[in-house]
């Protein structure tokens, strides 16, 4: 009968209102709540099926709660780091655990903190997850993102050691990973570009040599001087050469097309090789099919050698006592041995200046230059045999073989242009600014940047264009535009240096990160590197108001809600990443307030239409009485 259907219609405006109720209440607790999304209560009607035309069956109300996850919460800015805000659709990707998760959840709750172990993680226990970034090896099926002019890759090497490139299109243990900050140590940056500005003088001397010491650094950190000589040639006309910083085996400059223009090589002395007693021992160089061969001898019989001999012949008049006296020696036999190879003395060139010799003793050092004369064959150097402290330590920092390159042909090479008129360096304008670079012009190659190459003996990667260790980024050199008085410049006057400039770092201890609006996560060390390390994903979903909420502010996906897509910050409608930003929570205290004061009322009026229908009832009781 319809009092009954009143009674349970009631009933049923009840429990929605308490729905309700709950609702605001929820809502007004997490009114400070870090990305909490508000709840409001839809109702809907229970309609009992009418079988008649005279009497009317109540069906009543039913609550339909939905949680507003689309809404968009104000961001308010904090101060720490590691607080992310979203602006605009999507979530962060967040796990219960750091590493080997059992699931992942979505959230908006960016208030990370960093644990006891180094992960980030936020307010409610769960754990960021998203992409390392690595430098890209050239991988072309490998992710890549660009940052500041370079490229890099989402990738990570797992506890084996090997290379794994992240499908970022998947969210699972293997292709997500934590951000640990503990893992970020120092680091240093190893020089990939060098700019020189300066004036050499126009009315110099053919013959003229101007140096300059140029600051780079290694990817260990370690800082090198690397001497320029500049040399006149012609008028108009320089050559340059360089001078391997200690430490290193040979460096290796290429014009623009790659040619190799000139190559030098080193060898360092730590001190005076020892032998057995009254022995001695050898090193080589070797030069397509000759081998010179220098045999190191105690003379003295007390296990230190005083004498060198060469495979031609060649031996000193006295004894050396001395590091420096034996290096003295070396290097004037190795001359004469390579002036011979090389077809001649140097200065003999008719018409050409030229450097003093083939090698150097290499001033207030003691180390000894090789210069490359061949296009058709490396120099060999090989001091691996020469050791002291009975064969413990090298005598040689260079204590592995290694080969100083051949040049390429004469034409474009440093040795060609005294020796067979070929290219210069660098030749100059009647205004003083630069006409070629390595014979190239405008027209010929726009770009007038060349490249320096660094092979190390200390441990460091050699600086020789390659995608991956033990190799790395050469030196891009850059002497000013064609025609253009904005790096190297000739006028009259006093050689004159403007600038010296290279993008390398000594070692920086890591200080902190900083986040970009794509979500590229950026360590900072205090000697400037800033290193992209990290990447935050957005998850996005057709319908996120049908995720399932959970506690801890996190949400699941649901059949309502659709698989995850999982994309880079602010790409495809995706949100982007707000740094030091919290986005709080969408109620709305004056909303709420209101709603509660519609729902008590809505409660009280149900709660009538209960006791108004018991007190009908009960009349009909009477009746009967």
């Amino acid at each position: 009968m319809s009092l009954y259907g009143a009674l349970f219609s009631g009933v049923s405006g009840l429990q929605s209102q308490s729905s309700a109720m709950g609702a605001i209440s929820d809502n007004v607790a997490n009114v400070n709540t870090v990305g909490y999304k508000g709840t409001t209560v839809n109702f809907k009607t229970l309609v009992t099926a009418q079988v008649s035309l005279t009497q009317y069956s109540p069906g009543g109300v039913q609550s339909a709660p939905r949680t507003n996850v689309d809404i968009q919460g104000l961001l308010q800015a904090t101060t720490s780091s590691t607080d992310f805000g979203l602006s605009g659709q999507g979530f962060f990707v967040v796990s219960d655990t750091a590493t080997n998760p059992s699931g992942y959840a979505y959230s908006r709750a960016g208030s990370f903190k960093v644990d006891k172990d180094g992960y980030l993680q936020n307010a409610s226990g769960y754990y960021l997850q998203g992409w390392p970034l690595t430098t890209w090896d050239g991988t072309t099926s490998a992710a890549t993102v660009p940052y500041n002019n370079d490229t890099y890759m989402k990738a990570y090497r797992n506890d084996n050691g090997d290379l794994f490139y992240i499908n970022d299109n998947a969210v699972d243990s293997i292709n997500m990973r934590p951000l640990n900050l503990n893992t970020i140590g120092g680091t240093a940056r190893a020089s990939s570009t060098m700019s020189m500005g300066a004036n050499l003088p126009a009315d110099a001397d053919i013959g003229t040599t101007e140096k300059t010491n140029a600051l780079i650094f290694d990817s260990l950190g370690n800082s090198h001087n690397l001497l320029y000589t500049w040399t006149k040639r012609d008028q108009n006309t320089w050559d340059v050469e360089a001078t391997p910083p200690p430490g290193s085996e040979f460096v290796n400059m290429t014009a623009q097309d790659g040619s190799t223009y000139y190559s030098a090589g080193r060898m360092d002395f730590t001190d005076i090789p020892e032998v057995a007693a009254g022995g001695s021992t050898t090193m080589t160089l070797t030069i397509g099919a000759t081998t010179l061969t220098y045999t190191l001898t105690d003379t003295g019989a007390d296990g230190i050698v005083d004498q060198v001999t060469t495979s031609t012949g060649a031996t000193p008049a006295q004894p050396f006592t001395t590091l420096s006296e034996m290096l003295d020696d070396m290097a004037s036999m190795m001359e004469t041995d390579i002036q011979t190879l090389a077809g001649g003395t140097i200065n003999a060139v008719t018409g050409k200046s030229s450097p003093a010799s083939w090698v150097d003793r290499i001033d207030g050092e003691n180390g000894i230059l090789f210069r490359q004369f061949s296009e058709a064959n490396d120099i060999a150097v090989d001091a691996s045999n020469l050791t002291v402290n009975s064969g413990s330590d090298p005598a040689v920092i260079q204590d592995a073989a290694f080969n100083i390159p051949a040049m390429s042909a004469t034409t474009a090479t440093w040795q060609g242009s005294w020796i067979n008129a070929g290219t210069s360096a660098m030749t100059f304008n009647g205004d003083g600014t630069p006409d070629t670079v390595f014979a190239y012009d405008e027209t010929t190659e726009n770009d007038p940047r060349s490249t320096m190459n660094i092979n190390w003996a200390n441990g460091a990667l050699n600086m020789d264009g390659s995608s991956a260790p033990p190799g790395s980024a050469a030196i891009s050199q850059f002497w000013g535009n064609y025609n253009a008085a904005d790096g190297m410049q000739q006028l009259s006057g006093d050689y004159q240096l403007n600038y010296v400039s290279q993008n390398g770092n000594r070692f920086g201890n890591y200080t902190g990160v900083t986040v970009s609006e794509t979500g590229i996560v950026t360590a900072l060390f205090d000697n400037g590197v800033q290193a992209p390390i990290f990447m935050i994903p957005v998850a996005t979903f057709v319908n996120p108001n049908g995720m399932n909420p959970l506690t801890g502010n996190v949400f699941q996906q649901t059949d309502n809600s659709g698989l995850p897509v999982v994309r880079e910050a602010g790409s495809a409608g995706a949100a982007t990443v707000a740094q030091a930003t919290l986005e709080s929570s969408t109620v709305d205290l004056g909303t709420e307030f209101t709603n509660m004061i519609t729902t008590q009322r809505a409660y009280s009026a149900a709660a009538k239409i209960i006791t108004t229908s018991d007190d009908m009832l009960e009349e009909l009781i009477r009746i009967k009485q």
